[in-house]
């Protein structure tokens, strides 16, 4: 996963393009800006689909663009996973897992709290330390 970070003159604070392992854009944050809607759309017509897109597609703009490191907290996948019990457990095992794994739970703890929205007549969610170490994190919970 890679992430980027662009400023502009044209708005203050920073927006994020976020590319999944593909090189595809799968993220797109300007919650951070005070960017008006016609900026936020003119923004969404330049961000590139694909990472190999990136340098040009700002290239006549007054915008900067700088990758940046993907740096997930527990508190951040805390927030995402839906289930909240025994989070001391999960707090212990977090350091354990890779950087990428850290990134990859993040990204599909948000999934998987849809997956449990969709289908919470019938499934419960997991104890976030047991979905950790089982590597449950790996499997597209988007398509399921």
């Amino acid at each position: 996963m890679r992430r980027f970070l662009v400023t502009s003159p044209s708005f203050t604070g920073e927006a994020e393009l976020i590319y999944d392992a593909s090189d595809r854009l799968i993220t797109m944050n300007v919650g951070n800006t005070n960017m008006t809607p016609f900026i936020i759309s003119h923004f969404k017509s330049l961000a590139a689909c694909d990472v190999s897109g990136i340098a040009g597609a700002f290239e006549n703009t007054k915008a900067t663009i700088v990758e940046a490191d993907f740096e997930v907290t527990i508190e951040d996948f805390l927030k995402e996973y839906p289930y909240k019990r025994n989070t001391h457990l999960t707090r212990e095992y977090w350091p354990r897992l890779t950087k990428t794994e850290q990134v990859q739970a993040y990204m599909a703890a948000k999934e998987y709290a849809k997956y449990c929205t969709r289908n919470i007549r019938w499934y419960n969610a997991k104890i976030a330390v047991a979905w950790l170490k089982s590597k449950e994190f790996l499997n597209e919970w988007n398509k399921m």
